[in-house]
């Protein structure tokens, strides 16, 4: 049986590669998609990239992910 936890990281995911191109979701996508601000939803992305779920990806993408969390969270 699958976890929420698990469900939820595989949308944080996905909805981070959908939005990758366009430099990430709007406050508004993520108060809607997760009920997060974009502070939260990069600390849980970057907590997610790091553990099992990261490791799992396409290198390229991992590499991108990283990239745009490193961006994000100098922003803050």
């Amino acid at each position: 049986m699958i976890n929420d936890s698990v469900i939820e990281d595989a949308q944080v995911i996905e909805f981070a590669r959908r939005w990758l191109p366009y430099g990430g979701g709007t406050t508004g996508d993520l108060l809607v998609e997760f009920g997060m601000t974009p502070a939260c939803y990069v600390a849980r992305l970057r907590k997610i990239l790091a553990g099992p779920a990261g490791q799992c990806l396409d290198p390229q993408l991992r590499a991108d992910l990283d990239r745009f969390v490193a961006v994000r969270s100098a922003r803050n």
